[in-house]
């Protein structure tokens, strides 16, 4: 059974767990390393550069079968491990965005991804010449460059590039043959399509008190709507106890007040009105 980049085999069988979506949750995410591999090929094929008509990339394990059917010059990127990143690696929680809802999600997991790198020739000497090519490409940047990167992964952090140094235990061994190998490491963060809509963002706040001893208390607040008779008063500012609004083009404004509260209209001179306990107010003369 082969398994497609979707959270579905390519006979049609859903993966355990794929397909399912919870509240805050979207459908699993596309195969991050499919479009890791996507990515690291664009990158060498364009800054190496290698010929997509005289020589093949290759994300097999390199075994001997395998090498027995080469027919041309072959670059193997064989990811041979895969670990939860422990340099790399976010604590905490952060917001995002998904489909127009602000959402939080524990931090992005980061993962590395160890590649063998290898230059697979019939001259020895042009074998050499590709893998340095190869070395020189991995050394030049620390990050994939954007213009390389797959779009499914354009939202997450770039991937980073390690080259293996000399105190990495890290290190792909080819046990059958003697051949060389560019030790490479990506790092990348992880869609996981977890994530929770955070709650509406506060736009009002307000105290009220109750008499204990006679039980009264505040008027609940409303919304008032107002009308200015002045036509001067546009774009001048209403003021309640708690808000302030402003008069548009129509001599109007909404403003949050309570029931005997005083308007003032900021004039020249000022204007007032008084909140009635339902309605709207007028103000001017």
């Amino acid at each position: 059974m082969a398994f497609g980049d979707y959270g579905q085999s390519s006979d049609g069988c859903m993966l355990p767990g794929f397909g399912l979506v919870g509240r805050g949750r979207r459908a699993a995410a596309p195969a991050v390393i499919g479009r890791v591999d996507e990515s690291l090929e664009a990158y060498l094929r364009a800054t190496v550069p290698l010929s997509a008509v005289d020589i093949d990339v290759s994300f097999e394990p390199p075994t001997e079968e395998w090498a027995a059917k080469l027919t041309r010059p072959t670059v193997s990127l064989y990811l041979w491990d895969v670990r939860r990143s422990a340099t790399r690696s976010i604590t905490g929680t952060e917001t995002f965005e998904r489909d127009g809802v602000q959402m939080r999600r524990l931090a992005l997991p980061r993962v590395e991804m160890h590649y063998a790198v290898t230059a697979w020739t019939t001259e020895y000497e042009d074998e050499r010449s590709l893998l340095g090519a190869l070395m020189i490409s991995l050394l030049a940047q620390a990050q994939l460059p954007v213009e390389y990167i797959a779009s499914e992964l354009a939202d997450l952090p770039a991937p980073h590039i390690n080259f293996a140094r000399s105190d990495d235990t890290w290190i792909y061994s080819f046990e059958s043959r003697m051949k060389t190998a560019l030790q490479l490491q990506i790092t990348t963060a992880v869609e996981t399509g977890a994530g929770a809509p955070l709650a509406n963002a506060v736009g009002e706040l307000s105290v009220g008190f109750n008499n204990q001893l006679t039980g009264t208390g505040d008027a609940p607040m409303r919304r008032v709507a107002g009308e200015c008779l002045d036509p001067a008063a546009v774009g001048a500012n209403v003021r309640s106890p708690y808000a302030v609004a402003t008069v548009n083009a129509s001599g109007r404004f909404l403003i949050n007040a309570r029931p005997g509260d005083e308007l003032v209209l900021e004039t020249d001179p000022p204007q007032t009105a008084v909140v009635p306990a339902s309605g709207g107010v007028l103000v001017g003369s």
